[in-house]
């Protein structure tokens, strides 16, 4: 292979990536485009980016062509360099390939063409999942590697606010945060003092909760600023999404339950969600009816729950794991009929479609098997890991040998009707594949 490597995450990753494929003999070259990249990636094969954004797509593609690059490589699939990137790529038919953290949480990286959510090539189809998964052994979900919060918070300060103090010197580097980071991480200050004083009466919450007679329902809020919400679905505000469920839950809602809200664990506090939510319930006129939780345990939660509801998020294949029926509002890998509700919101509180348990069993094995490795950014024996069965998945063809690459995305024509952007693939390009 001939790999251009793009930017990575928040740690030593893509430069130790980029270090164990050229020990396999393949050609490497790692691109940096800002402080944060300099940081944890400078070193033998690097090349530094100062340049206009306006000039990036044409010097990334002169450069391709140059070095007859093969493989693509970058974190964070919707990053705007790699998005131009990729338009370059699919011109010269350069493969892209990209990943992040897992949909199967904790330890897991996800390696998939292309990108995730709207742009994966994982299919949409559960007879095929089904098909393409027999035979597939379960995957031990035993945590195998981890990092403190102190060395990933330091790992993130460091990137981000670097990026900022020395934007002069990267004038071409668009970050494309939704929140300022000097803003965003002061915030994560009296946040994280709130989630401490918070996090005993969230346990007797949801201690409370798994004693109810009357039925639970939960709400899972998500990270406001991540691609997930900005790239895949049609909300920019997360608080449009959770107004739209307070509504819906008001009117068709069982007059005898309780929807739980709960804040992602990570949330930076830009949103106070706890006076937000309080505030809509009220206006809906069930502010008896709505439990906001800032923290308590997930996966109790999740026993107890007749149903979930989330734009995107990983709790919803959690919930799926657990039987619990999904409501999906956004594009997630996960959302197909027979895994997830699909008869609309007003519907779900009351008669909610339940996951097909062996589709749920085998749409695990088959992610598992064939766009996940397992391991960290950040600890050093999960990024020694994650990066050998990385290259090795590289060298095999990514996830063909499990039939589970689609030549186009499957969930592109989804995401078009919600008038999303879906660079690098054009209009004309879905509709003459027919999906």
């Amino acid at each position: 292979m001939r790999v251009m490597l793009l930017q990575g995450p928040p740690s030593p990753f893509a430069r130790e990536l980029g270090e164990a494929l050229a020990a396999r003999g393949h050609h490497v070259t790692r691109v940096l485009l800002s402080f944060g990249d300099w940081l944890y990636g400078r070193g033998r094969g690097a090349v530094l980016w100062r340049g206009a954004f306006e000039a990036w797509e044409g010097w990334v593609e002169a450069r391709m062509r140059a070095e007859a690059i093969t493989h693509l490589v970058y974190y964070a699939d919707r990053q705007p360099h790699h998005v131009a990137a990729q338009r370059a790529a699919r011109r010269l038919g350069v493969r892209c390939v990209s990943y992040e953290n897992g949909y199967l949480r904790p330890d897991w990286i996800v390696l998939e063409e292309g990108g995730q959510g709207a742009f994966s090539h994982f299919p949409a189809d559960l007879a095929l999942v089904k098909r393409l998964a027999a035979g597939l052994p379960e995957p031990d979900m035993t945590r195998r590697y981890g990092h403190g919060f102190v060395q990933e918070a330091v790992a993130e300060m460091a990137c981000h606010l670097g990026n900022w103090a020395f934007a002069p010197f990267f004038g071409g580097f668009r970050a494309d945060r939704a929140v300022h980071p000097v803003l965003e991480y002061l915030s994560y200050l009296p946040r994280h003092v709130q989630a401490l004083r918070g996090a005993g009466p969230a346990r007797q919450a949801v201690a409370a909760l798994a004693h109810e007679q009357r039925p639970v329902h939960l709400l899972a809020l998500q990270m406001a600023g991540d691609y997930q919400i900005r790239a895949n679905s049609r909300w920019r505000d997360l608080r449009d999404f959770v107004a739209e469920v307070l509504s819906s839950y008001a009117q068709h809602g069982p007059a005898d339950g309780v929807l739980v809200v709960k804040r992602h664990p990570m949330d930076n506090g830009c949103i106070t969600w706890p006076g937000v939510v309080r505030q809509m319930a009220r206006r809906e006129g069930i502010a008896d009816r709505v439990v906001f939780l800032d923290g308590g345990d997930l996966a109790r939660l999740l026993g107890v729950v007749a149903g979930c509801v989330v734009v995107n998020s990983t709790v919803g294949l959690h919930a799926l794991r657990a039987g619990r029926p999904v409501l999906c509002r956004g594009i997630a890998v996960y959302d197909m009929p027979g895994l997830t509700h699909q008869g609309g919101m007003d519907a779900f509180w009351s008669a909610p479609e339940p996951p097909d348990a062996e589709g749920v069993v085998a749409l695990v094995r088959l992610m598992a098997a064939a766009i996940h490795v397992r391991g960290d950014f950040l600890a050093a024996e999960g990024r020694r890991a994650a990066i050998a069965a990385m290259v090795q998945r590289l060298e095999c063809g990514l996830a063909q040998p499990f039939g589970a690459q689609l030549p186009v995305p499957p969930r592109l024509v989804q995401a078009k009707a919600m008038g999303l952007l879906t660079d690098p693939w054009h209009a004309n390009q879905l509709d003459s594949k027919g999906t």
